[in-house]
């Protein structure tokens, strides 16, 4: 059914989602009705045609539900209406009517074809309030307008709203549908959260055949770059490459000809260089680089690896005389092959001297009178090292100074860091792409230690770096294992380095390391609600909204995070006012995360914030980030999310005084050793594992971790 008329209020629109609903006057009947849908944010005046159905809400009773919608040309009453609405800097009503009058009929294709005509006449009648400044403003936005609006409304059409579209009509302006009909599915590399799936849905729309090279093409070239950034993958065999392109073509495999179409299209791309085959192996060609970059620069120092440590052992001894300390013999040896070689790596748990060892070579360093430099994945990691060595500790991220324009590093191979040691905390983190531009960077003559978990979840993005590092024999090494006593018999450590070890630890509860087991969903939130309210503070005296972490493996189910921190929100964060936008429940108070880099903001995945102010009428919000004030539009609120639970993903690098572990039977998939290890070693003073029945155990039994495609190791050889 069509619908047509003019846009007389704006009841409600989202930023977000896109979703609308307006007063329109029909045009035939002259009523007013409702419409709804997902449509761009409109202007009252703009005439519109629609396509859907007429429904009944339960409570707002008839409204017409839009399903596609395009703007008709506008009559000269609305026009006025639209000039004047406030969308046009320094037009009201009346300059918005006197120009109307002024021209007539034919004012739009005057105003898009003819500007000149339009300042001619404008300068001829002398419209009162009219400068020639303020034309030349009108004309820019009515350009400005025309074209986003109907970049917007091809947008919208085709679903891609809120901040999506405008992310794309602020990269390519004008040439965003161009571009779009020209390949479609350019979307699922130049936009965070558009996949291949929907920019075929709109391929289709555009009548590019299923058959097409370049889409059997970019589904080959998408299915590659989606099992590096989601499953972190450097690299996938051909055979394995060609069965997920065949999944996300929907094509069944057993269709010979489907296949054959699909395979040559697959070695176009690898001819024409866009994947770059090694023997059976295809890589995307700039993570091939970043890979080969890392190998290359390591067997360089590797090659001139050995330095003098004249006076080593003297001023160790000096220094565990003025600090009545004695160093283990494990401890020294690190200690020394940080001191006697280019690059060395340290691993080892929590509790295992770490920090001590740290202490140790910096000690060292400053005798040495060298130029010191700590750096660590994540802005938490950063400050808990740079607290504990008594040195200014940066993200890599800053460290290396990344341009937020190119998203490029303005420390590299040209401009390299200004150091002679470098320290890097948490190496476990980082990825390919990551320890590919840090090594360039770091001078040849600098000495470099890694110094990280093995033991942990690899890294988000692709790669297994630190343990493809420590599988090299020629890059000198020390694995931490033995297990210092800390103050107050804390036996996490001790529980940890258990369960890394396949154990169940026997008995579970101890001082620091409490076991709730739980049958159903209700019940674990019973649990949490009782600790929250007296068991976490009968423990440890802590500030549970900023100390207190909930950890659970996935995003959704019952007791994924999803659903967990508005139910933890009205615990932690209760009687404050909610302001509801992009459908979160905003408040002052709120522990917030940021889920995906911002080089504009600098801010970047993971980092951790507290809401500071909403301003509910110019819907934004302000969060303080480690001493800075972050303000996102309501647009930009998917880079947000409350963070009384996060993921264990999300949780690496960061420690926190007492941690709850949530691990439901739904969790299945995830379930491995590795993931209970990482949550564990999160916390510095208390954990409780919440379990349902067999859950812990399984966690502790699977040692299975997926498998990671990386060649580093073999280049390192």
């Amino acid at each position: 059914m069509i619908l047509e008329g003019t846009v007389k209020s704006i009841t409600f629109h989202s930023p977000q989602n896109g979703f609308t609903v307006l007063r329109l006057v029909e045009s035939s009947s002259k009523k007013v009705v409702v419409v709804t849908g997902t449509l761009p944010e409109l202007t009252v005046g703009e005439s519109l045609r629609f396509e859907g159905d007429w429904g009944r809400h339960p409570k707002f009773g008839e409204q017409f539900q839009a399903r596609h919608f395009e703007i008709v040309e506008t009559g000269n009453r609305n026009l006025a209406a639209y000039l004047g609405s406030g969308l046009f800097p320094g037009i009201g009503p009346k300059t918005a009517q006197a120009i109307v009058d002024a021209f007539g009929d034919g004012l739009q294709d005057i105003l898009d074809y003819e500007p000149d005509r339009f300042r001619e006449k404008v300068r001829s009648k002398k419209i009162k309030g009219f400068s020639a400044r303020k034309v030349e403003g009108f004309l820019a936005h009515w350009q400005e307008s025309r074209h986003s609006r109907e970049t917007l409304l091809f947008l919208y059409n085709h679903d891609i709203t809120g901040s999506t579209a405008k992310k794309l009509w602020m990269k390519f302006g004008q040439e965003t549908v161009s571009k779009i009909r020209e390949n479609p599915y350019m979307l699922c590399e130049e936009i965070w959260g558009i996949g291949f799936l929907k920019a075929d849905e709109i391929a289709m729309k555009l009548g590019i055949e299923k058959d097409s090279p370049m889409r059997l093409q970019e589904a080959v070239l998408y299915s590659l770059q989606e099992a590096s950034l989601s499953d972190g993958h450097c690299y996938l065999p051909s055979a394995t490459l060609i069965g997920r392109t065949l999944k996300n073509l929907r094509i069944d495999a057993t269709d010979d000809d489907a296949v054959q179409q699909v395979m040559a299209q697959f070695n176009r791309v690898c001819e024409s260089g866009r994947i770059r085959r090694h023997g059976d192996d295809c890589f995307y060609p700039p993570l091939d680089n970043a890979e080969q970059n890392i190998a290359e620069t390591i067997k360089r120092r590797l090659s001139e690896n050995e330095l003098p440590t004249y006076g080593f052992e003297r001023e160790l001894v000096d220094w565990e005389r003025e600090h009545k300390f004695s160093f283990h013999p494990v401890q020294r040896e690190a200690i020394r092959l940080a001191t006697a070689h280019r690059i060395c790596i340290i691993t080892g748990g929590p509790g295992t001297g770490k920090t001590t060892i740290l202490k140790g070579i910096l000690h060292l360093a400053r005798k040495m009178g060298e130029n010191i430099l700590l750096a660590a994945p994540t802005g938490r990691a950063a400050k808990r090292m740079g607290d504990c060595c008594g040195e200014k500790a940066y993200t890599i991220h800053r460290l290396l100074e990344v341009d937020p324009v190119t998203k490029k590093f303005n420390r590299n191979e040209t401009n390299r860091l200004d150091c002679n040691l470098l320290v890097v905390d948490e190496f476990s983190m980082v990825d390919t792409w990551l320890a590919s531009s840090l090594l360039q960077a770091v001078p040849e003559s600098a000495r470099i230690v890694f110094v990280g978990d093995a033991d942990q979840l690899p890294s988000v993005g692709p790669g297994n770096v630190l343990n493809d590092l420590l599988q090299c024999p020629r890059i000198p090494s020390v694995r931490l294992q033995h297990i210092f006593r800390q103050s107050g018999d804390n036996d996490i450590a001790d529980k940890a380095a258990k369960i890394n070890q396949g154990i169940t630890p026997s008995p579970i509860e101890g001082p620091n390391f409490h076991f709730i087991p739980f049958e159903t969903p209700d019940e674990a939130r019973a649990h949490l609600q009782q600790l929250i309210a007296t068991g976490v503070r009968s423990k440890i005296d802590i500030d549970l909204k900023a100390d207190l972490q909930i950890l659970v493996p996935m995003r959704k189910g019952p007791l994924g995070i999803i659903e967990l921190n508005p139910f933890l929100q009205d615990l932690l964060n209760p009687g404050v006012p909610r302001h509801k936008m992009v459908g979160v429940g905003w408040s002052v108070g709120d522990r917030v995360m940021q889920v995906k880099n911002n080089y504009d903001k600098n801010v970047f995945n993971g980092d951790i914030g507290t809401v500071y102010s909403i301003y509910k009428e110019k819907r934004k919000i302000a969060v303080f980030f480690d001493e800075k004030l972050i303000t996102y539009q309501d647009d930009e609120l998917d880079e947000l999310q409350l963070a009384y639970a996060c993921t264990i993903h999300k949780s690496q690098g960061s420690e926190y005084p007492a941690v709850i572990v949530v691990l439901d039977s739904s969790h299945y998939v995830m379930l491995q050793r590795n993931l209970i290890y990482t949550a564990i070693t999160r916390a510095k003073g208390h954990v409780w594992v919440l379990s349902a029945p067999g859950a812990f155990h399984q966690a502790v039994r699977n040692n299975r971790s997926t498998r990671r495609y990386t060649r580093l190791k073999e280049r390192l050889s």
